[in-house]
């Protein structure tokens, strides 16, 4: 992706609401902010560097209360995103992101990793197929990130606890 259009998109995610601080545990995100009313479902935080951006701030508070286990599981998977894109570069991570179905896959399945498992932990009631659906869902530039018949088998594994992300450090 080119700096000018890397560089217009987050202008366009610049919301006008007051951000949601985050406290240090969640670094390197720093807060939740409102993004403009974009193409992307109104229920989907984005990650871009340190802030995680919503449809609707006072929406996503109400749904992820602070300190409740839904805002835990969400932010565990964001600040994997955000760990993974300031280590990567966040340009490079985002071309990729946008235009490789396989590597988006793999970012997603690290963020719903600790997601799932933290939700699981808690005692949440988790419908596999629900998830399974909404994973198919994921689009980028190159078309469907997964099938559903794989999602599905993919979060099944997850909760069974018979899949674990790969260590990076090989």
């Amino acid at each position: 992706m080119t700096r000018p259009l890397l560089a217009a998109s987050l202008l366009l995610l610049a919301g006008c609401a007051s951000p949601h601080a985050l406290d240090e545990r969640w670094r390197p995100l720093v807060e939740v902010v409102e993004r403009p009313d974009l193409l992307v479902s109104d229920t989907t935080a984005t990650t871009l560097g340190t802030r995680v951006y919503v449809a609707d701030l006072d929406a996503f508070l109400e749904r992820f209360p602070p300190g409740s286990a839904e805002q835990e599981a969400l932010l565990l998977h964001e600040r994997e995103h955000a760990v993974r894109q300031l280590d990567a570069g966040l340009g490079p991570w985002l071309a990729r992101y946008l235009n490789d179905r396989a590597f988006m896959w793999r970012e997603e399945q690290v963020g719903w990793f600790l997601q799932l498992k933290r939700l699981q932990a808690a005692g949440r009631p988790l419908f596999p197929q629900v998830i399974a659906r909404t994973l198919a869902n994921y689009r980028n530039l190159d078309g469907g990130m997964v099938s559903e018949a794989e999602a599905l088998a993919w979060v099944q594994a997850v909760l069974a606890g018979a899949w674990t992300p790969e260590d990076p450090s090989g």
